[in-house]
């Protein structure tokens, strides 16, 4: 199994195991949703066009929806999720930060923070911006998803698991779709322990939720 532990982090590097930040249209639960609603027009396509993965056209979206409404939260948010899926980490930062900056109290652009900083390879970046998130949200699932990420990239793996566990039991409350990735970074986490039977639980409950599941990583828990 030192295989396994091997190339977990490169696997937790090169798939898209950030997991968790998608866009949302706005009459799902949302931060700061628009009085405008031609702002809100705007920024619904920019969800459909993110979909198609059409990710200039969502940024073009995005940004008319802030030309209109420059206090539009979720809009500085879907913007830099926008400009991270095109490869613009500087850019996608600054628009986090505005989303930080005019909504404090807010969770999502922290997290979002702490998936870029991932992928810079900046850890304990990372780390520090999931825990601001649960400073203001102790129950945070996806910022323990985060923690979880993190540590396991950093083959802390004791650390991973715990905050993988609390990231399951806060997804598993709010009866989160996102579930499904936690399943399988703790089937990923228990194979590197050599707890085989606990792998192939969560392996299998991560199957249960839907998700696409390479064949290699199936392979590699199974080993």
């Amino acid at each position: 199994m030192k295989y396994a532990f091997y190339i977990l982090p490169v696997i937790l590097l090169n798939t898209n195991f950030c997991f968790c930040q998608s866009p949302k249209i706005i009459d799902r639960k949302m931060y700061t949703s628009s009085k405008s609603a031609e702002a809100r027009e705007y920024f619904n396509k920019g969800v459909k066009y993110f979909d198609e993965h059409n990710y200039t056209k969502a940024i073009e979206s995005y940004e008319q929806a802030l030309s209109i409404d420059n206090n539009f939260i979720d809009a500085y948010d879907n913007l830099g999720l926008s400009f991270r899926h095109a490869s613009n980490l500087d850019s996608s930062e600054y628009y986090y930060q505005i989303s930080i900056r005019k909504y404090p109290k807010g969770t999502v652009a922290l997290r979002n923070m702490g998936v870029l900083e991932v992928q810079r390879k900046n850890f304990g970046r990372a780390t520090d911006y999931y825990n601001k998130a649960l400073g203001i949200d102790s129950k945070d699932a996806e910022a323990y998803f985060g923690l979880s990420r993190v540590y396991s990239l950093s083959n802390n793996i004791p650390e991973a698991i715990k905050n993988g566990l609390l990231a399951e039991q806060y997804y598993n409350e709010t009866n989160d779709p996102n579930i499904g990735d936690c399943y399988m970074l703790l089937a990923m986490m228990y194979s590197v322990q050599h707890d085989k039977p606990k792998s192939q639980k969560y392996l299998a409950l991560a199957q249960g939720t839907g998700m696409k599941i390479e064949q290699r990583y199936i392979d590699l828990i199974n080993k």
